[in-house]
């Protein structure tokens, strides 16, 4: 049977525009089953068990920020944190897709929920025959915000039919992890496509837009489905 997991994570939220928020993005990871990954996920395993994190769940935006669990882990051992992942996406077989709305200032939680209804439903619609040629296409969210899990039930099975939808947590999976890690660029990616300028924090652990770009962006575009 050929399978398709698609993992999803989510940034932002769908009430209207904020200053600190005015972006609400989701990623979707795709992974072909038959691409088996054990193997370099028991690498990382090991690699984050050398660090000192055994049996670590990633949290991109907290690493970046220094907050949370990393709130105490100096720069050099969080960016070596965000190079496990990196590298580990860089292995794997996988694909990625990023889509997005910037909230307006009369923008409303039904602007967000059409906009990115339609946003996904086209890109299923364009793709049909890839995600028509699995046997069982997997849908992973954690139902973080119900509004997307309403959103992806009604389009996928509107459109791809087949779909089977489970809840997950992050510390289960790696490929959650990484779809946390995408949607983390993605958004600083749409930050900076929108003229706005790295964070602090953000510039405190990349250097600089170019070397973001050329260290990690780079790479990361080659995998956009």
């Amino acid at each position: 049977m050929k399978e398709l997991s698609i993992f999803i994570d989510e940034s932002g939220d769908f009430g209207g525009y904020k200053k600190h928020s005015p972006y609400y993005i989701v990623s979707l990871i795709l992974h072909e089953q038959d691409k088996c990954i054990k193997k370099n996920v028991t690498k990382l395993n090991e690699t984050l068990s050398g660090l000192g994190l055994k049996d670590h769940n990633i949290h991109t935006a907290p690493l970046i920020r220094r907050e949370q669990s990393y709130k105490f882990v100096e720069r050099q051992k969080r960016i070596k944190i965000f190079d496990c992942l990196y590298h580990f996406i860089r292995k794997v077989n996988i694909k990625y897709k990023s889509i997005a709305t910037v909230k307006k200032s009369d923008c409303t939680t039904i602007d967000v929920t059409n906009n990115i209804s339609k946003q996904l439903a086209t890109f299923l619609k364009d793709n049909f025959s890839y995600f028509a040629s699995f046997d069982r296409v997997v849908v992973y969210y954690d139902n973080g915000q119900i509004e997307l899990t309403r959103i992806l039930i009604s389009v996928f099975n509107a459109i791809i039919g087949n779909a089977e939808f489970k809840k997950v947590s992050p510390f289960g999976y790696k490929l959650f992890q990484t779809a946390d890690f995408i949607c983390t660029l993605s958004l600083i990616e749409l930050k900076l496509f929108n003229g706005k300028n790295l964070s602090v924090s953000e510039e405190s652990f990349f250097g600089s837009p170019r070397k973001l770009t050329k260290k990690y962006m780079k790479y990361i575009k080659t995998i956009e489905f």
